[in-house]
């Protein structure tokens, strides 16, 4: 379980290697993630105000207080508004996976949008997981769909091994969704998702990929590259 601690409306999480997320009860906001490469340096990987749940494609729950709470996966915000109520639980573990849950009731579509700053990731690559698969053009925006489980290979102090944040890949039908890379920042993050597709899109000062759906997880894996 990492270190939780609230200050005002904003929560940080703080697992054993220093790595931490800050979220905010404001519109359940993923205010920023730090990661200490392999030099020991904070990198803060997230573009300024730039990642953040949407509902049903409104801004409706983005701008009201959601209530936090500290659970034993970490931190769970939830908010109800005309009768419709969403949750958004946010964790990280010792092996720097970091999760993001979400649940809706009433409610068509709950989106988590990360938007990763190109000044702390430059020259940023992706690419698809899957053998044969590659990304295509959808509404002018590039769209991965992730169609079959990831072959994983559990290796001790990886995955479900961590029990501050059991994350059971395949059980729980997480999908090998992509891979980001900057060898410019010697950082890798691979994406996980339960959805069926994972979209991505190129934007001025970052790079942002999308979930989507009425409930889900996905969780982005980060690794200081060898």
């Amino acid at each position: 379980m990492p270190a939780i601690k609230k200050e005002g409306t904003v929560w940080t999480l703080r697992n054993t290697k220093g790595n931490e997320l800050k979220v905010s009860e404001l519109g359940a906001r993923l205010v920023s993630m730090r990661f200490r490469n392999k030099d020991f340096k904070n990198c803060f990987l997230l573009k300024d105000e730039a990642s953040f749940v949407v509902v049903n494609g409104g801004e409706d729950f983005a701008n009201i207080a959601w209530q936090g709470e500290q659970t034993l996966e970490g931190v769970k915000l939830s908010a109800t508004l005309g009768g419709k109520s969403a949750t958004v639980t946010y964790s990280i573990s010792n092996d720097n996976e970091i999760s993001i849950k979400y649940e809706a009731a009433g409610i068509e579509d709950i989106s988590t949008l990360m938007t990763f700053s190109a000044e702390a990731l430059p020259e940023l690559e992706i690419r698809a997981c899957q053998k044969g698969a590659a990304w295509e053009k959808i509404d002018g925006e590039k769209s991965y769909p992730v169609t079959e489980p990831a072959e994983v290979e559990m290796e001790l102090g990886m995955f479900g091994y961590d029990p501050g944040c059991p994350i059971d890949y395949l059980n729980a039908g997480l999908k090998n969704a992509a891979n980001l890379t900057s060898a410019a920042a010697g950082i890798d993050i691979i994406v996980y998702a339960t959805q069926d597709k994972i979209q991505a899109q190129a934007i001025d000062g970052g790079f942002a990929l999308k979930t989507s759906g009425n409930s889900g997880q996905t969780v982005y894996m980060i690794k200081n590259r060898k």
